[in-house]
């Protein structure tokens, strides 16, 4: 199966419109301004350490799924409030 991956990258100055974590999964809600009117995007993160270094990775195993799941779900939620 052939990945495909786009990263964007945020100004530094830009904050998340919500943040929500469980242990070393996080799912950040951006909020992006357009002419129709506000939209969400959802990054979903896992935090490790390497030595003294802090990584991130999109990369899960099974036993995150079930806190990834509910991550979106909580974030899903918080978007529809906003609307």
């Amino acid at each position: 199966m052939a990945k495909s991956t786009t990263l964007s990258s945020k100004p530094a100055t830009n904050k998340p419109a919500h943040e929500i974590r469980s242990g070393a999964i996080r799912c950040t809600v951006w909020r992006n301004a357009s002419e129709k009117g506000d939209w969400y995007s959802v990054n979903i993160t896992r935090s490790y350490k390497i030595g003294d270094d802090w990584k991130e990775t999109t990369q899960f195993n099974k036993d995150d799924l079930p806190v990834v799941s509910k991550l979106c779900d909580l974030a899903f939620g918080w978007i529809l409030q906003q609307n």
